[in-house]
């Protein structure tokens, strides 16, 4: 594998048999935001919501012997192999033998490292752009599992409940990752989503987050995270406060890694008694996500958020959003 720079791009040339198309063509894709986890759903339930999108555009500049990937991605990694757009892009070409020289653009409108699916984001819509640009007819299923392959950039391991969710919008659990397999939940339309965002950075905070997992539980906790997760699927589906109260918890993942996020609980513990209809950490945080219903005092629950933060001298942003669509190509 022979590595070539031009200018400030980095070109990754990788060789293989096949040509792919003659003539410069592009394509432009958008996937949305991303929760994952919800509490108990640790790597298994995503959530897509319009708080903000990330947007890809591939461009086919002409034929090589091989792969050759030149990314524009302002304060995004360069090298292909370490952004999560250009490699899941990578996978694809390799694995379905396409070869040539791709312009990659990455815009990021999602907060960048914020527990917010940014980087998965990003490996949805490029693997949708290529899906399109090269019409190879990819289904859900497989877009998520070379979107999942691009995550390893970002996290280390390869994980499907951002990409998963990004792709097919709304709710989703990942079924199985060998085969991929994801499974569409229903959300009930009286839900709406309200994100904490603390403008806080930990350099490499997927990595030590998921690091901080534990590799063994008791079966008493394995019994209470089923419960939890049983009682979050069904109070979602029918918009129950109650049951989503009951089932958006989590004494596994979110317990390991409270030490990163030291206001949580406090945040959590004010957000319920304004009557939100639950509280979690989305995804590898510090972005808290609350699920809210027509009883919930919104203002009351940024209010107090901003109170918790302050002590800390912590700034934030607020995301109000609703489930979204999956990733999707923009029409020419």
């Amino acid at each position: 594998m022979k590595n070539i720079r031009v200018g400030n791009a980095i070109l990754e040339n990788i060789i293989i048999s096949q040509s792919t198309f003659k003539g410069m063509k592009s394509a432009t894709a958008y996937a949305y935001s991303s929760s994952a986890n919800l509490g108990p759903g640790f790597d298994t339930l995503g959530l897509a919501h319009d708080a903000s999108r990330n947007k890809v555009t591939v461009t086919f500049v002409e034929n090589s012997e091989g792969i050759e990937l030149e990314l524009d991605c302002p304060n995004l990694p360069s090298s292909p192999e370490k952004n999560t757009a250009s490699l899941a892009i990578k996978k694809i070409l390799e694995g379905t033998g396409r070869t040539g020289r791709f312009r990659i653009s990455v815009e990021d409108g999602i907060p960048i490292g914020l527990g917010l699916g940014c980087s998965g984001a990003s490996a949805a819509a490029a693997v949708v752009a290529v899906d399109s640009l090269l019409e190879l007819g990819l289904s859900k299923d497989e877009k998520v599992r070379y979107a999942m392959l691009g995550e390893t950039a970002s996290s280390g391991t390869p994980h499907a409940d951002n990409v998963a969710a990004s792709i097919f919008g709304g709710l989703v659990a990942v079924e199985s990752t060998n085969p991929m397999k994801v499974r569409p939940l229903p959300i009930s339309g009286r839900l709406s989503f309200v994100t904490i965002v603390p403008k806080i950075r930990i350099k490499s905070k997927t990595r030590i987050s998921r690091a901080l997992v534990p590799k063994d539980v008791t079966m008493v906790d394995h019994i209470e995270e089923i419960r939890h997760m049983s009682l979050l699927i069904s109070g979602l589906s029918e918009g129950n406060s109650s049951l989503i109260r009951s089932g958006m918890n989590d004494g596994i993942v979110e317990k390991a890694r409270l030490k990163l996020f030291p206001f949580y609980p406090d945040i959590k513990k004010m957000a319920l008694a304004h009557d939100a209809a639950g509280v979690c950490i989305s995804g590898a945080g510090p972005s808290i996500l609350m699920a809210c219903d027509s009883n919930t005092d919104v203002e009351s629950v940024i209010q107090g958020a901003a109170s918790v933060l302050q002590k800390s001298k912590i700034d934030f942003s607020v995301y109000r959003s609703l489930p979204s669509g999956g990733a999707y190509v923009e029409e020419n």
